[in-house]
């Protein structure tokens, strides 16, 4: 309906040279302010989408760029904990073996379980736990690297005996020390 309006403005303009209150011809003046009503609306929306993709996906922007969360708490509990956090150590030194690794931790109190379905009836169960490590780059920064473990069970068998990622590398960022300072202080 507002298109239409406009539409109908926009040609009655054409007829119309100039009004003798404004500055500039009718249609000038629409355009203009058609253009900066985009221009805001486009910022609005950005800053929307920016609002929520960072909530959702547990991101932080920094710079105009998306960055994880630092994690330094290890809140797993589990009897596996310190040999998962091993296996990501042994994966980041062997990928960065000049590297003074700050910290390796486990930010979930326990494995994330979800059903798994196929054509509608619950087949097993995934489970999830994600692993962070922080490390020191010389002098010029830090390195935040995210693992993940997977593991699926079906129904009514007694363990998870299927691991699917374990551990899987599946995303680093590369911090510089001005970075990773504004991080610390989300």
């Amino acid at each position: 309906m507002l298109l239409l309006a406009l539409l109908v403005v926009c040609g009655a303009s054409a007829q119309v040279t100039e009004k003798p209150t404004g500055k500039g011809k009718l249609k000038e003046r629409l355009s203009n302010f058609w253009s900066q009503s985009k221009v805001a609306i486009d910022g609005v929306v950005t800053k929307v989408q920016d609002n929520l993709e960072a909530e959702n996906s547990g991101l932080h922007r920094v710079n105009g760029k998306y960055y994880m969360h630092l994690y330094d708490t290890n809140l797993y509990k589990g009897a596996d904990g310190a040999e998962l956090c091993a296996l990501c150590r042994s994966e980041f030194e062997n990928k960065y073996p000049a590297m003074a690794i700050k910290s390796v931790v486990i930010p979930q109190v326990d494995w994330e379980t979800s059903t798994v379905e196929v054509d509608g009836k619950v087949e097993g169960y995934a489970q999830t736990l994600y692993c962070y490590i922080i490390a020191k780059d010389g002098n010029e920064g830090y390195v935040n690297a995210k693992f993940v473990f997977e593991r699926q069970k079906k129904v009514g068998e007694p363990t998870m005996g299927n691991r699917v990622k374990w551990p899987l590398w599946i995303r680093t960022d590369v911090l510089t020390n001005e970075v990773y300072a504004k991080l610390l202080t989300k």
